[in-house]
């Protein structure tokens, strides 16, 4: 018996390198996935690429981020 681990912890010592590894490989890659993103280009305030905001509602929006801009420097 002696050498012999038990049945349940026959992997641990490979299977924590290997998620040490996995983690260390998933950090190294992440910035290139933020540098393959395809952002749209800024046209004004309020952006809707997709249709779903009426004119009505992208003006008020508009109006609201322009005036929030002009009280300080922060941006939404």
């Amino acid at each position: 018996m002696r050498g012999r681990c038990p049945a349940g912890q026959r992997g641990a010592p490979r299977n924590a390198s290997l998620g040490f590894l996995f983690a260390l490989l998933s950090l190294f890659f992440l910035p290139f996935t933020a540098l393959a993103a395809d952002l749209p280009a800024l046209t004004g305030r309020v952006v809707d690429n997709a249709g779903i905001i009426d004119a009505a509602t992208k003006a008020a929006l508009t109006r609201k981020l322009a005036d929030f801009e002009t009280k300080g420097s922060d941006q939404i």
